[in-house]
Parts: structure tokens; C-alpha cells; sequence
């Protein structure tokens, strides 16, 4: 397979090959969607797997199955492969992407604070063996008070907002079959959320990343004045945040294009404030793929002011 699709940024191109390189057929296509068979399911009677080849998301609708997802989940399910975040979205799906990201919707399968436990005195920590072979030492786990949902099978993360205030809780998968990856209770407002904002505002200074377990690899690597806006896209109450209790931020989003744009957005709307980046190794995507020693040397290698 041709795999120069992975900084083309076309979409469809990517949809395409990978079908080709499957020797998967398209029985039908109309406009921006192609029919065929689900690859998930035993299906030989109708394609019912439907792709729309400009954003890459998937549905079968067989009764039978109706799995659903993005274009990373098919590519891993068809190759066996891990699709990175090298992928390069054009302009006009980054926004659309970046759009998203604020929007978290509610799910049937809500997360409840009563279903949470994990004894750290006791073998319940297996529990958590997922983030454990990450790299995630205990110490840190019991820190963020991470747990464990039996209902779910997930393990929890809370999120509180400045004031110590339970107001959220993520629920990330535990196996590679669940999905989706990542699972929050109803009413989650992404939008008004630093995640660690309770304890990072402590700090002066303070440095920002996209996902939860990234701000917790990064405070593992000695770092407690860390926060993650849980998405590439910050918003206009995130940023109020950010400039009300900082007055030196660091940059540290993931290595792709939408880590870019959020970068971007922050050195602009945070001007005035001392501002700094932080690079990520090529061929990592975020700060949770890093080693503390890879996330310490990042950091310490940071880039000069930008702001003031």
C-alpha cells in the first residue's frame, strides 16, 4: 500500500487505498459515500457499511452489527495497524475537526460517581494495568484520583474545577474492541474545563496540553503546574482561565495539525503573557507517548519567549 496519503491530507485518497490495498470492493457510491461489505460482521447478503470518504466516518447499519466510527478505528480493524496522527487534514475538514472538538455529546451509557472505586492497598489496581503498562507509576494515578468503573469496564477519570468541584468524569476504554475511546458523563461542558486546574493554579506559570493523560504524564515527569483542555480547540471561557491565574504559559499540544491551530490560538488570544513551546520528538504524537525523561528534556528545551 502507498502510504504517501499520510501527508496528502486527503481524506478520500486514504479511504481509497485502503479499501485497494484490502481488496476490499466499492459496490455502490454516490456523491461523498461508498457502499460495501462490513468488515466487522459476516456479511454477504448486502453491503451495508457505508464510508463518507470526505470526513472518514463509517456506519453499518445491519441490525446485526451497527458499528459506527472514524477513519483511524477502520484502518486498525482492516491492517492491524495503529493509523498515526501524522494524517494531515486539509483546511477545510481541520476547521470542521477543530469544530468538533468543543462538542461532546451526551451517551446512554452515562457515568455515574457511585460505580467508581479502586483500593490501591489491594489488587483492585489490576484495574488499571491498561495505564500502568503507558507507563502510568501509581503514585501519580492516586494523585488524579483515577478509578475504576466495574459497570463500564473503564478506567475514570474525575475532573474538578478550580475550586476542588467534581464536574466531570471520563471514562477511557480499557480494551481495544470498546468504543468509543473515550466516554463522558451527560452534562460534560468540555468548554468551561481545564482539567487539573485545582491544583495547577497554585503556579505562576503553567503548561497546557490536549488530553487528560497527557497533563498527567507530564505532572508524573515533575510537572504539577500542567492542565489539558481535553481538545484541540480552546475555548474563549478556557482562555479566560489560562490569562486570570497564569502569567507564564508553555505550550506543549500534540504533534499534528490541529495541535498546530491550538498553539496558534492561544499565542494569539494569550499575547501580553510570557509565552513558550514545547516540541515533540518525531514520531511521537503527544506528551502521554512520551518517557518522563523524553517529556524533561522537551521541556527543558522549550522554545524562547514568543509572547510579551
Amino acid at each position: 500500500m502507498n502510504s504517501n496519503f499520510t501527508s496528502t491530507g486527503n481524506i478520500q485518497k486514504a479511504v481509497m487505498e485502503l479499501l485497494d490495498s484490502q481488496g476490499v470492493e466499492v459496490h455502490t457510491q454516490s456523491g461523498t459515500e461508498v457502499a460495501i461489505y462490513c468488515p466487522f460482521h459476516d456479511n454477504t447478503h448486502s453491503p451495508a457499511c457505508y464510508i463518507n470518504t470526505k470526513t472518514g466516518l463509517w456506519q453499518c447499519f445491519n441490525p446485526s452489527c451497527g458499528k459506527k466510527g472514524n477513519f483511524r478505528q477502520l484502518y486498525k480493524h482492516m491492517t492491524g495497524k495503529t493509523y498515526g496522527r501524522e494524517w494531515i487534514l486539509d483546511p477545510v475538514n481541520l476547521q470542521r475537526e477543530l469544530d468538533l472538538a468543543l462538542v461532546i455529546k451526551d451517551t446512554v451509557e452515562d457515568l455515574s460517581i457511585d460505580s467508581i472505586e479502586v483500593d490501591y492497598k489491594s489488587d483492585e489496581v489490576q484495574n488499571l494495568q491498561t495505564l500502568i503498562d503507558r507507563g502510568y507509576d501509581l503514585d501519580i494515578l492516586e494523585y488524579f484520583e483515577i478509578g475504576y468503573s466495574k459497570v463500564k469496564d473503564r478506567v475514570v477519570i474525575p475532573v474538578r474545577d478550580p475550586h476542588y468541584k467534581l464536574v466531570g468524569l471520563i471514562g477511557r476504554a480499557v480494551h481495544d474492541w470498546q468504543e468509543p475511546r473515550y466516554l463522558y458523563n451527560k452534562g460534560f461542558k468540555r468548554a468551561d474545563i481545564l482539567f487539573n486546574i485545582q491544583n495547577a493554579k497554585q503556579y505562576d506559570s503553567v503548561i497546557i496540553c490536549e488530553g487528560s493523560l497527557d497533563a498527567i504524564k507530564v505532572a508524573q515527569s515533575g510537572f504539577k503546574n500542567v492542565v489539558a483542555t481535553l481538545g484541540a480547540k480552546v475555548s474563549p471561557n478556557q482562555i479566560k482561565m489560562i490569562k486570570k491565574y497564569f502569567d507564564t504559559i508553555v505550550v506543549f499540544s500534540d504533534n499534528d495539525d490541529a495541535g498546530a491551530e491550538m498553539r496558534r490560538a492561544i499565542i494569539e488570544e494569550c499575547r501580553g503573557k510570557q509565552i513558550y513551546t514545547v516540541a515533540i520528538p518525531d514520531g511521537l504524537k503527544d506528551p502521554g507517548d512520551m518517557t518522563d525523561i523524553q517529556i524533561k528534556q522537551a521541556i527543558t528545551s522549550k522554545q524562547i519567549n514568543i509572547g510579551e
